[in-house]
């Protein structure tokens, strides 16, 4: 595999314009290098990247996280379950959070985005690959999430 694109910046960037538009307050903590591809929150999203770049995005959640996103994207108060109306707000969530931060990237093709797979429960840990891969975190009001990707250009 060759490197993986550095989308620090464009991923902070992404945050900045879209967290706000949803009543969330976040701000980033780190990013560090990993030996897999992995989360393990209790609220994880994936996605796969084809043709343009190769790879994948991983937003892991902390539940609390994921009713943020979900409120703030249907504008409802209280989720108790994660319903077709929350399951469709968080793969909307990480959709257009994949797709402003490889609009921020000089890409020469188009790039296809895999619909999301949604994985939830409580002691997960998932692991797409064993290829380096780099992980970012985030303060999401009270609470935490990251987002680790592995993307080749």
């Amino acid at each position: 595999m060759s490197d993986i694109l550095d989308l620090k910046e464009p991923l902070i960037q992404t945050c900045e314009e879209l967290l706000p538009k949803y009543g969330i307050n976040f701000s980033f903590v780190r990013e560090k290098t990993e030996n897999t591809l992995n989360s393990g929150e209790q609220i994880n999203l994936l996605v796969g990247l084809s043709k343009g770049l190769e790879g994948n995005f991983v937003v892991g959640m902390t539940r609390k996280a994921a009713l943020y996103v979900i409120s703030g994207m249907t504008g409802q108060e209280e989720f108790f379950t994660l319903d077709n109306l929350a399951r469709n707000a968080l793969s909307e969530f990480i959709t257009i959070l994949c797709r402003k931060t490889l609009s921020k990237v000089d890409i020469k093709k188009l790039v296809s985005i895999s619909s999301p797979t949604l994985i939830t429960g409580e002691r997960i840990c998932l692991m797409i690959s064993k290829t380096p891969a780099r992980k970012t975190f985030f303060k999401m009001n009270d609470t935490n999430f990251s987002i680790a990707y592995n993307v080749e250009g």
